[in-house]
């Protein structure tokens, strides 16, 4: 298509058998357009004039309770240090901005997410609730953030967060394992916390994250109110609604800290194409109207 006027008439789709063919194609102007997850375990790292757009997803990042032993079998504890994360410095500090803020398990740029049940960061607050929390005696307790050590963004956010949470009693320590030791870990329920990560469905159905016997609720949560709203939300004709008093129980419970929604980006040669607007499903979505201009350098 190179040198085709825009804008162009067809977009053909190139075969790479690795990470690094893609890579060769794409710094090589074989390729303008690709998919990539730049905070991924493997994240791509083009160099050169390029140019990114972000898609929103549904894959959840968030930390989970162990909430079988102390001190998490306390829902004071575990909502304390919700209100000692701050959400939007993790997502441009150490995320690069690859992600939204969010304080509840359903996407901030979903009609759905109750933003009125939101509460702004503040160290007070945080403060105020260890305190109340009874976990600001000056009495120093050790606890183990759990997080899967080849991705290092999952790894330095885990290292982001134990810092900021270990102002008081607790003392967050970070165990980053190999994939396989992380995910037996969590299955013998072997940890404090863990910085975990989730695609969630479309329709925000929770039951495997935070229902009783889900199969991604590692954590142990058991609660028959949860289980009410979740069947609520099943059966709902206002499903706003149900969510909201779902995400306001979980909130007051906080089995699971939800963090951020994590993107996907689209990288193409900076002046290839104008207009463009991916999603999730569809990384190239309407690329029709967009102005392209394939003309190599």
């Amino acid at each position: 298509m190179a040198g085709r006027a825009r804008p162009a008439e067809r977009i053909a789709l190139s075969a790479a058998r690795d990470r690094e063919a893609i890579l060769y194609q794409f710094s090589s102007h074989e390729v303008q357009l690709i998919t990539a997850d730049l905070i991924g375990t493997e994240p791509i790292t083009a160099t050169g004039n390029i140019s990114y757009e972000d898609a929103d997803t549904t894959v959840l990042q968030f930390l989970g309770f162990n909430t079988a032993r102390a001190p998490f079998q306390d829902s004071a504890a575990r909502r304390a240090l919700g209100l000692g994360i701050n959400r939007e410095t993790l997502v441009s500090a150490v995320l690069s901005g690859h992600a939204r803020a969010a304080q509840f398990p359903v996407s901030p740029v979903s009609p759905l997410y109750p933003a009125e049940l939101e509460s702004l960061y503040s160290y007070d607050d945080f403060a105020a609730a260890m305190e109340a929390a009874g976990l600001n005696t000056g009495r120093t307790r050790t606890v183990t953030l759990l997080v899967n050590q080849e991705n290092t963004f999952k790894a330095s956010a885990a290292e982001h967060i134990a810092q900021a949470l270990s102002d008081f009693d607790l003392q967050i320590q970070v165990e980053a394992l190999p994939w396989e030791e992380y995910a037996a870990a969590l299955a013998a329920g072997n940890f404090d916390l863990y910085y975990g990560e989730v695609r969630l469905p479309a329709n925000w159905d929770l039951s495997a994250l935070v229902g009783t016997g889900g199969s991604l609720n590692y954590g142990g949560w058991a609660d028959p109110q949860t289980e009410q709203l979740l069947a609520a939300c099943a059966a709902a004709e206002d499903r706003a609604a149900a969510l909201s008093d779902l995400c306001a129980y979980l909130q007051q419970q906080a089995p699971i800290l939800p963090l951020c929604f994590k993107s996907s980006s689209v990288l193409y040669q900076t002046g290839a194409v104008s207009g463009l607007t991916p999603t999730a499903a569809e990384p190239f979505y309407d690329l029709p109207s967009c102005q392209i201009d394939l003309r190599q350098p």
